[in-house]
């Protein structure tokens, strides 16, 4: 028995910051990428200029200039 394979939604990155939709023909943002993933949705990320699947960097936030900080590193709530 043959199964369905599940199509990914296609995401363009423009500018190392802009996420769009090709299929909905839209503009998103970074968390609705995690609230698909969450989801389940299968999407790849591509770069606009060189085509390069560039999901896994998006997500990891690795053009982001500010590094996220972990609450619990070295606070104490008094």
């Amino acid at each position: 028995m043959r199964s369905p394979q599940a199509a990914s939604v296609l995401i363009k990155r423009f500018n190392a910051e802009r996420l769009y939709d090709v299929d909905l023909r839209r503009y998103i943002v970074l968390d609705d990428l995690y609230a698909w993933q969450l989801m389940a949705v299968p999407f790849v990320v591509q770069d606009a200029s060189s085509g390069e699947d560039v999901t896994a960097a998006v997500l990891a936030g690795a053009d982001d200039p500010t590094p996220l900080l972990d609450p619990n590193d070295g606070a104490s709530i008094c």
